[in-house]
């Protein structure tokens, strides 16, 4: 039997659980990454060389393409905070910059779209990356967390015992990603919401 790991940030390897518990704890393997220099961090949306093109313009990273969902609305300024967005290098740098300094324009809508959105991103950084589709895949079907401190939407993040906490939206996004590659199918995502809402990537609307 495999000894107990807890799993702190900077553990990034692949560790077994053997607590067989309805609290977080995971019977088997899991995999976890925290920031792109991470073993795994290229799963991760800040990982960078992982192009995405969208309507012929390159996008550094996933994380910018995410980001620029926050002001996709068919404005001038939305289009200017997006170029803003996307000239910044560093996905971590491009979401403290372009938050700080334009939360007040973001959409307000932007909650009631946004996992299905993230989705859609992830789904085309693995159309179009062949690393991130080898790296993704090579995890077997190992439990995949994001490990990041306050943010209990998109990662999780051990507690004293070792024990999970949050959701890890980006973890079950990558887990669902990993199915859809190996069954050659397209992931479930909610089009008619993404549709309607009107999402606009540098003055041209998208279609889902």
């Amino acid at each position: 039997m495999a000894t107990t790991k807890t799993i702190h940030p900077k553990d990034t390897n692949r560790a077994k659980r053997d607590k067989n518990q309805n609290d977080g704890t995971l019977f088997g393997e899991i995999i976890t990454y925290s920031r792109p220099g991470d073993e795994h961090g290229l799963l991760g949306n800040m990982a960078g060389k992982m192009p995405i093109v969208i309507n012929g313009r390159k996008v550094y990273a996933s994380e910018h393409l995410y980001l620029c969902g926050y002001w996709s609305l068919n404005t001038d300024l939305h289009k200017q905070i997006q170029e803003y967005c996307l000239s910044l290098r560093s996905g971590t740098y491009a979401k403290r910059c372009t938050k700080g300094k334009y939360i007040q324009y973001a959409r307000t809508d932007f909650h009631d779209f946004k996992h299905d959105w993230m989705i859609w991103v992830v789904w085309q950084k693995a159309l179009q990356n062949e690393k991130f589709r080898t790296r993704l895949l090579s995890t077997g079907d190992a439990h995949i967390y994001e490990v990041v401190p306050k943010d209990p939407v998109w990662a999780a993040y051990p507690d004293d015992n070792g024990v999970m906490q949050g959701a890890n939206g980006m973890g079950e996004i990558l887990m669902m990603i990993r199915d859809c590659l190996r069954k050659n199918v397209e992931p479930t995502y909610n089009k008619d919401l993404l549709n309607k809402s009107g999402i606009y990537f540098l003055g041209e609307r998208l279609t889902f």
